[in-house]
């Protein structure tokens, strides 16, 4: 369980860094909008095996539509 924790841990920092790289924004702003799309869709799942590659789709289209603003649902 601990190691399945930290390759979450990893796959959220992965994806945050990108994302901030992508829009040019700081990784709290990012990290807060990622963090709520994950929560979001991790409520309602039953298999979790994609949710951080939804959750980063997400985020980025959240991103781009916001025009980087970074302001979570």
């Amino acid at each position: 369980m601990i190691e399945s924790n930290r390759a979450v841990e990893k796959d959220h920092t992965q994806a945050i860094a990108y994302l901030c790289e992508k829009f040019r924004l700081p990784e709290d702003a990012v990290s807060r909008v990622f963090k709520s799309e994950f929560d979001r869709l991790a409520a309602g799942a039953r298999i979790a095996t994609y949710i951080h590659v939804l959750a980063m789709n997400n985020t980025r289209a959240i991103l781009h539509k916001d025009g980087g603003r970074a302001s979570p649902r």
